[in-house]
């Protein structure tokens, strides 16, 4: 029994040992859909920006902390977990820490990835996986600052006909992330306007993987059951 156990710790040692050795880096990069004047911290390098998009790069902690500030309170303080040579892409919105994406970040040796949810050139025999395309999915994702742009308009809508109105408009030519179509989606006044909307933007969703989160936003509970229906049979 000691035997075990002295082996298990031999074990631990040694794989601590060599994380601590272990120098290669890898990045993590964060959104944030929200409004608002944020920095964010991941361990101790603090990172500003404009249009609520934050890069961390040479990130060799396997385990930091990243805590989101909003003026002067904390909003999320999370450990998160990163892989050497990969970006992990998050999505901060309402409180919640959401993974995007795990990105490998070298492909063939070659730095392959773009200025932050992507790579450089279509995939063609290198090391990474291709990303396989949705079914129907012809859209490009709205940007960050386009977005914005888009929300301050759609706050000047009253009534949900107007709301439908814009989203019906803004997702024909572009998609939308999980997390946007919340900020979305949460200001409608009638629950069953609100699910019929949730359905129609699924199909141009960029990721619906994350899309279920959406089901906290229902009021009614026959509402949310219908929702998460819907998906299980996408």
């Amino acid at each position: 029994m000691k035997k075990t156990i002295f082996l298990g710790l031999a074990i631990l040692f040694a794989t601590l040992t060599f994380a601590q050795n272990n120098r290669s880096s890898a990045e993590v990069f964060l959104q944030i859909v929200n409004p608002g004047k944020y920095n964010a911290y991941l361990d101790e390098e603090l990172v500003g920006s404009a249009n609520g998009r934050f890069r961390f790069y040479d990130v060799y902690n396997s385990a930091p902390m990243l805590s989101i500030i909003l003026g002067n309170t904390v909003v999320l303080k999370q450990r998160i977990r990163v892989i050497p040579q990969q970006r992990l892409v998050l999505s901060f919105e309402d409180k919640r820490l959401i993974t995007l994406k795990q990105l490998n970040i070298y492909r063939n040796r070659q730095y392959a990835l773009n200025d932050f949810d992507g790579y450089t050139a279509d995939y063609n025999t290198g090391i990474v996986p291709p990303i396989q395309p949705q079914p129907d999915f012809n859209y490009r994702l709205l940007s960050d600052e386009a977005f914005q742009t888009f929300l301050s308009q759609y706050k000047k809508e009253s009534f949900d006909d107007g709301r439908t109105r814009m989203i019906n408009v803004v997702s024909k030519n572009a998609s939308l992330l999980s997390a946007q179509a919340r900020v979305l989606l949460k200001s409608f006044a009638f629950d069953d306007e609100r699910l019929k909307v949730a359905r129609n933007l699924y199909k141009t969703i960029a990721d619906p993987q994350n899309y279920f989160t959406l089901s906290d936003i229902f009021i009614f509970p026959s509402n949310k059951d219908d929702f998460l229906k819907y998906l299980e049979n996408q």
